[in-house]
């Protein structure tokens, strides 16, 4: 796992402040077995609250951590047996393409919000524009069915 948190730290934006604190988070939950980047700078969904977002799969839990621009940080960790149902949903590739890919994957959680509604965990397929990781969310994704 050293070789792989190395990579992670190399490639983490504001690495010199933030990785402590998430290495500190990833040692504690296992083995690291995939992760991704769902992108960096600007990004349709998150719009200009974070500047970097990447999501690891563990032994023992799934930890999204969501870096600002000044380098404020927020990590989630979901246990597995949180999850009471996972959705996918698959859409053309571009435009002009027949091929079908993973677009996104709903997991909905068992826990409620404050109006009862299950909460949801959205993963939605990165973008190349946004340097986003496509390959490691499909990686991570195909070990989620291991789940």
């Amino acid at each position: 796992m050293t070789e792989t948190l190395r990579l992670i730290e190399a490639q983490m934006y504001k690495s010199e402040i933030t990785f402590s604190i998430l290495r500190d988070h990833l040692q504690l939950a296992g083995e690291l077995k995939a992760w991704y980047r769902y992108y960096r700078g600007g990004n349709q969904w998150a719009k200009k609250f974070f500047k970097e977002e990447n999501v690891f799969l563990m032994s023992s839990s799934i930890i999204w951590c969501q870096i600002a621009e000044d380098g404020q940080m927020r990590i989630h960790s979901i246990k597995p047996e949180e999850f009471a149902k996972i959705e996918r949903f698959y859409a053309f590739e571009s435009k002009n393409s027949q091929k079908l890919v993973l677009s996104e994957v709903t997991a909905t959680l068992r826990v409620v919000d404050k109006k009862g509604r299950p909460e949801l965990l959205i993963f939605k397929r990165p973008l190349l524009e946004e340097q986003g990781d496509i390959a490691g969310y499909e990686h991570f994704m195909e070990l989620m069915e291991q789940l």
